[in-house]
Parts: structure tokens; C-alpha cells; sequence
């Protein structure tokens, strides 16, 4: 069908969108540069800030008709953030692109090495060039957990790297150094003041990039939640040996199903010789001594809160003593490294006074943990 509108080009393309049965926009990258673009933006920039489905920039049409003829499968670069942007992102390509004809993927995650450090933690010091090995390692895993869930398939090429400039300017280089015929990212449709106050990366990667880019919009009903159950085969859980921590361990198995694992961890601070002693500094021969027997001993009360049916059921317990001044943070960022689905933490459940007095481990990993935490209450006397 061919169709003759008039009015502002992006204006127009985008209304479109909103009726009938549009699955996609194919607009050419030219446009305006130079300082008109800056304000105003391209055709293709603004229709893709606005239409209401997936907006294709198209810059080389030659690898789009070759995978059409199955001469060649597309390269596919995507950028991925662990938003629901970048979910939107993988859900078009697995159902618009992976079911048309052969795909070569390319997952890209750039991260900001401080945030990954402060919510990772580790032993490893932050480095100027690469992530250190821990951070590596639970963005990998994460990435490609997620990405498997979203796509259907683990057939794909991960890269993660640090960055400590615009992530916009390094993505696109990523996708010119892999050869992308096409690079998909999600927007999250910006404009009017924000546009200009906040960059956007998916408008940077359009101004940038020398491959064709297709701009996903996060759908509506994605926004308040992606429609996927979640599955709990990772559980976190800590006790400080109370009665109420130790009723917490029993909870968090209670979560898991055949096959699933547990963490489950005891934090103690450093030097800690005994629960109420403790050197500083440099210690003895007696101290270092008392400390490794400590940390033995408490490694045996963990052991002992294994129910029998544990492993009948097929669960994997794994057991650690944690050193930290900050049991709160040491408890957030070994849920991350442990990848844990939920964490399950006792509580008292005080309010008021009480809590301001007696303060809660619990209450503060849950409020600042961006993983779900459940906490167990004690039973009522």
C-alpha cells in the first residue's frame, strides 16, 4: 500500500504508529546535522523517540536483502543494560528477527566501575583498565542468565566492559569492531526537557553509529511488570545464631525447589576471636590462632543448621563466614556475587523506639537491596 500524508515527517510516522496493526518504522538515517540537529534532532532520531513500536534506521541495505535471500545470517549487536528497555530490546529480536532467518549475536553491557564495585564488593581493588575478575564474572553470569531467559537460546557472544566516559561513544565503537550489520537498543523515549537534560543512549548510539539501528520502545504493559514468573533457584540467607536468624535458615529452604541452592552465611567482624572478643591491628600467634578457631566454630554451627532433608530433596547448601565492619553491605553484596534470586533474613519486626534503639540488619538489607528479600517474623507469643 502506498500512501501519500502530509505534515511534519516524525510527527506523522509516529501518529501512525498508534493505529492499525504497525509492527515497525523503516526510515532512512538522513537528517539534519550540525547544530539544527542538536535541537531538533533528525527525522529518524525524533520518530524513534515517539513511535510507539520499533523504529529501523536503515544506513546499508545491501546486508538486510542478502539475509532476506539466505545468502548470510544478520550480525546483531545489542546493547544491554539490565532494564526493561534492553528486555524489550532482546524480546523484538527473538520474535521479529531469530524466527525470519539466521542471526549472529553480540550481547554488549558497559558498566561504571565504581557503581559495580561499591555493589559487588570483592577483594579485588577497582582497576583503571578492565573489571576486576569478581565483577567480570557476576555480570557474565547475570547477563547471560537474562539474556537466555529473554531470547530461548545461549547461542550468543558476550561482551562486558568497564567505562568511565560516555557509554553511547564505546557501544558503537563495539558494534563497528564486530562487524554489526544492525544494532538494537531499547529507548526509553525521553523528549521535551528531559531530552535535553538527560542523554540518551539510544539517541547517542543513532548519532554515532555507522551500522543500521533499530530503536525498541519499552511497551506500556512492560512498565508495570514483564508478565514473567520468577523462579527461585538461589537463596541467600544469614543468621547472627539467635533464635530468630536460625528460623530464617529453615524459611529460605522452604523457598527452594529439587535442584535448587543455598547460601547460607554468618558475618562476623574483623579479628573477631570469640562472639565479645576481638584484636586490633596486627595480631599474635595466640590471637591469629583463636581467630581461626572461632571462624572454624562458627563454621560448624552453619553446618548443623542443614536440615537432614536438604539434601534428600536435591538442595546444594553452601556455607561461609563473612568478615565485614558492615554486615548490611557485606550481606547486599554477597547476594550479588552469589546471584541469589531472594534473600531470606530474620527479623524482630520492631517499630518505633525500639527499632531506632535496637536497630535491624534485616530492615536495612531490604531497603537497600535491589533484590527481593523476605523476611521471617518470629511466631507470635
Amino acid at each position: 500500500m502506498t500512501r501519500l500524508l502530509e505534515g511534519e515527517a516524525s510527527e506523522v510516522l509516529a501518529d501512525r504508529t498508534a493505529v492499525g496493526s504497525t509492527r515497525l518504522v523503516v526510515v532512512s538515517s538522513l537528517g539534519e546535522r550540525g547544530p539544527a540537529r542538536w535541537f531538533l534532532g533528525s527525522v529518524a532520531e525524533r520518530t524513534a523517540e515517539h513511535a510507539k513500536v520499533p523504529t529501523l534506521v536503515v544506513r546499508q541495505a545491501e546486508p538486510f536483502h542478502a539475509w532476506f535471500r539466505g545468502e548470510r545470517a544478520l550480525r546483531i549487536f545489542i546493547a544491554f543494560d539490565f532494564t526493561q528497555t534492553s528486555d524489550a530490546a532482546l524480546r523484538w529480536v527473538r520474535s521479529d528477527l531469530l524466527r525470519t532467518r539466521p542471526c549472529e549475536l553480540v550481547l554488549a553491557h558497559i558498566n561504571w566501575p565504581p557503581q559495580e564495585g561499591s555493589r559487588i564488593g570483592g577483594a579485588t581493588p577497582m582497576q583503571l583498565e578492565g573489571n576486576p575478575p569478581e565483577v567480570q564474572r557476576v555480570l557474565t553470569r547475570d547477563l547471560k542468565v537474562r539474556a537466555n531467559e529473554l531470547l530461548g537460546t545461549d547461542d550468543f557472544k558476550v561482551r562486558i566492559e568497564p567505562n568511565w566516559g560516555r557509554p553511547d561513544v564505546r557501544l558503537a565503537d563495539m558494534a563497528t569492531e564486530e562487524s554489526a550489520d544492525l544494532i538494537v537498543v531499547g529507548s526509553h523515549q525521553s523528549h521535551g526537557l528531559k531530552r535535553l537534560w538527560h542523554h540518551s543512549i539510544s539517541r547517542g548510539i543513532l548519532e554515532r553509529a555507522t551500522a543500521s539501528v533499530a530503536v525498541v520502545p519499552t511497551p506500556p504493559a512492560a512498565r508495570h511488570g514483564d508478565g514473567m514468573v520468577p523462579w527461585v533457584w538461589r537463596v541467600l540467607t544469614a543468621t547472627d545464631f539467635s533464635p530468630v536468624g536460625d528460623r530464617a535458615v529453615a524459611h529460605a529452604y522452604a523457598q527452594l525447589p529439587q535442584g535448587g541452592s543455598l547460601r547460607l552465611v554468618h558475618v562476623i567482624p574483623p579479628g573477631a576471636m570469640s562472639d565479645s572478643q576481638r584484636f586490633a591491628g596486627r595480631p599474635t600467634d595466640r590471637q591469629a590462632a583463636q581467630h581461626r578457631a572461632y571462624v572454624a566454630s562458627c563454621q560448624k554451627r552453619l553446618e548443623a543448621l542443614i536440615p537432614a532433608e536438604a539434601k534428600e530433596r536435591g538442595v546444594e547448601t553452601e556455607v561461609a563466614v563473612l568478615t565485614s565492619t558492615d554486615a548490611t553491605r557485606e550481606l547486599r553484596q554477597e547476594a550479588e556475587r552469589f546471584g541469589a534470586d531472594v534473600i531470606c533474613l530474620g527479623t524482630h519486626g520492631r517499630t518505633g523506639a525500639a527499632k531506632a534503639l535496637m536497630g535491624s540488619t534485616a530492615q536495612a538489607v531490604l531497603a537497600s537491596s535491589a533484590r527481593p528479600v523476605l523476611l521471617v517474623r518470629p511466631p507470635a507469643e
